[in-house]
């Protein structure tokens, strides 16, 4: 039978079609394996069904983004391109306001049965 952690991966790899073996303890659903938005939502809804987790505290936009495409998007855009050469080092999350959801939060909510991770 496999372990905790190793269901958890298999999960999130049946889901996102990606390779097992290409997914870490600390590889992000957002930054590492591009899931956003409505993905997202669907991804962790039947996470926490298969893992009976208690997703009452989970806010889906704090960790995923909304769907679609913001008016004020070509604005954003300008301010990202004329601050490149300013800008440090961060990840995706980072870059789009979301807190990170880990392979290894994911097995920490699974054995506390409860949403863990706080919105940004």
């Amino acid at each position: 039978m496999p372990s905790l952690e190793e269901s958890v991966i298999e999960f999130v790899a049946a889901f996102t079609g990606s390779k097992p073996e290409r997914i870490y303890f600390h590889t992000t659903l957002y930054g590492g394996l591009g899931v956003a938005g409505d993905d997202g939502l669907e991804l962790i809804q039947a996470y926490g069904k298969k893992f009976q987790v208690d997703l009452a505290e989970f806010e889906p936009v704090s960790h995923f983004g909304g769907e679609g495409v913001s008016l004020l998007a070509p604005l954003g855009l300008s301010w990202m391109v004329l601050r490149l050469p300013f800008r440090q080092k961060r990840t995706p999350e980072e870059e789009a306001d979301l807190r990170a959801v880990r392979i290894c939060d994911l097995v920490a909510c699974a054995r506390a049965g409860r949403w863990m991770i706080k919105a940004v």
